[in-house]
């Protein structure tokens, strides 16, 4: 019996803990930690953040104009805190080219 008990309370807490990651949305703090990081310039404002059950959109404001960015979260923020760094991928609203630090258009 004891054993029984174990077990559920066990694949209870799994199951909880599984369910937990996929509501998980990034917060401010790192939407814009991450934007600056894509983009290459400090980021004044996150705006119109939106999500879902895969990734959370938004909008960052730099100086030299406002980008598109979207962020994976949900399941794939529980990866990334598990030490896989996931980046954004950020587009100018102006131009719609994509921001990518290691490869500029």
């Amino acid at each position: 019996m004891k054993s029984a008990f174990s077990k559920i309370t066990l694949l209870s807490a799994l199951l909880v803990a599984v369910a937990g990651c996929q509501t998980m949305k990034p917060n401010e703090d790192r939407l814009k930690s991450t934007a600056q990081t894509t983009i290459g310039e400090p980021v004044t404002k996150i705006s119109n953040v939106r999500s879902d059950h895969s990734s959370t959109y938004y909008i960052a404001s730099t100086a030299s104009g406002d980008y598109n960015c979207e962020l994976p979260s949900g399941v794939m923020i529980g990866i990334a805190s598990m030490g896989m760094g996931m980046g954004a991928q950020c587009y100018n609203k102006n131009s719609g080219r994509p921001q990518n630090p290691l490869q500029r258009y």
